[in-house]
């Protein structure tokens, strides 16, 4: 039987006997293709004697299985077996080429065409202004990206405002957080760490907006009775030079009130797992509509890799925010960001963390406050064994004296819930592990 790719074998040929004889020892990049769509993982291989064992990441479309991989070498290049839990799953022959290697064959009964390359050597970082010119409204795998960017690289660049609108309040995209990007990561792949530094969050305009006058349905009692004022002015005045917001229209006790500005961004996040496509209002494992306030300039954030480049996008900034978004928006408006992108290669927490110059935070998001805090504290104690090396008992000890928990996002789709620890505390317990 033939495929679209030649005959459905469970085995990829080398033709060239000169790159034949490099050892296949090593982590190689790998991406397959198949009729449907595609998958990306790292394939950590050994080779003894002609033998070759070793482990992949799923390469199912959605990425759920983790597989392991035994083969031979061959005069033409090398066959390889993938295998599920002692289950077969299909047979690949590799042609190694320069750049690494290439083949056909048959991933669970499909077709598949497969890519590999070796790890790429570092470039030089270099910084770039980059203007976008299309948005997007979703986090999601299928969108093409932007730029590509190499770990080191500095990008600056601007968002829009949550309803589509640039610094002149024109429309330039839907409505919905929209976003800047994605930027493709070179190297990025599934299971690896995206760092990313907001190096500089700006206010590009004057005037921001809150969609609601009144308190968000998630935030209060069942019961809680509002009545709005009819025509309440929702917009905000920012003057940028005395760093102060007023409302735009305030009178009585309201007349007087000037809120230091701390311009912030509200969704920032990568593609997320299973081959999702998730919208930008909505936030998770990979990030998302965050809204969390100590997302400003000097702030590092780490995330969970699940698609091959990570795919990172920002949106949705704000000049400031409560805790908890209350009202379903903060000061709305639209930012000039720099940042930095970096790697952590073959590590992750399995869910958003971030640091500034105070503390070291874990996200927790789920669709309860309870599970939020419970998934943020968990990841926290994950995070300190890790890093650490502190032992269950060492953690609840730490943990129980220290422990501080933010309320970042109460109405979005899911709860975002804090924990976090004083890097004044941490600096007690001596260098963290490499």
């Amino acid at each position: 039987m033939k495929s679209a790719f030649g005959a459905v074998a469970a085995s990829f040929v080398l033709s060239s006997t000169a790159w034949a004889a490099e050892p296949w020892t090593g982590a190689w990049p790998t991406f397959v293709k198949f009729a449907n769509g595609a998958s990306a993982a790292t394939l950590v291989l050994s080779e003894e004697n002609g033998a070759i064992s070793g482990t992949s990441g799923p390469l199912d479309e959605n990425g759920y299985w983790p597989l392991v991989v035994k083969g031979r070498s061959t005069v033409a290049g090398a066959t390889l077996n993938f295998l599920r839990r002692d289950k077969p799953v299909g047979t690949v022959v590799l042609t190694r080429n320069a750049g690494g290697f290439m083949g056909t064959g048959a991933l669970y009964g499909v077709a598949v065409r497969m890519t590999g390359t070796s790890a790429a050597a570092p470039k030089p970082a270099v910084r770039r202004e980059f203007t976008p010119q299309t948005y997007s409204t979703r986090f999601d795998g299928q969108i093409p990206p932007v730029l590509h960017l190499s770990p080191g690289d500095a990008v600056k660049t601007s968002t829009l405002d949550n309803e589509g609108r640039d610094r002149t309040l024109a429309w330039r995209g839907m409505p919905g957080n929209t976003l800047t990007g994605p930027f493709y990561v070179d190297g990025a792949m599934p299971g690896d760490t995206l760092v990313v530094r907001l190096d500089s969050v700006t206010l590009n305009r004057d005037v921001a907006h809150m969609a609601s006058s009144r308190l968000n349905g998630k935030a209060v009692q069942a019961g809680h009775v509002q009545t709005p004022v009819p025509g309440w002015n929702r917009d905000w005045t920012l003057d940028r030079d005395k760093g102060a917001a007023r409302p735009a229209s305030a009178s009585g006790r309201l007349a007087g009130l000037a809120l230091p500005l701390a311009p912030m961004v509200g969704s920032i996040g990568v593609a997320p797992p299973s081959n999702q496509g998730l919208a930008a209002g909505d936030l998770g494992f990979h990030g998302g509509n965050l809204d969390y306030r100590r997302l400003t300039a000097g702030v590092t954030l780490y995330f969970p890799v699940y698609q091959a480049g990570a795919l990172l996008s920002l949106g949705d900034g704000h000049a400031l925010q409560g805790d908890g978004e209350i009202t379903g928006q903060g000061l709305e408006t639209s930012l000039d960001v720099t940042f930095t992108v970096d790697l952590i290669k073959g590590r992750n927490l399995g869910q958003v963390w971030s640091e500034d110059s105070e503390f070291v935070m874990v996200s927790g998001i789920d669709n309860s406050l309870d599970d939020s805090l419970k998934m943020a504290t968990s990841g926290l104690a994950r995070w300190l064994a890790e890093r650490y090396g502190l032992n269950d008992s060492e953690i609840a000890a730490l943990l129980g004296a220290t422990v501080e928990y933010d309320i970042a996002e109460v109405v979005d789709p899911r709860p975002h819930v804090v924990a976090k620890i004083s890097k004044k505390t941490l600096a007690m317990l001596g260098e963290p592990r490499p």
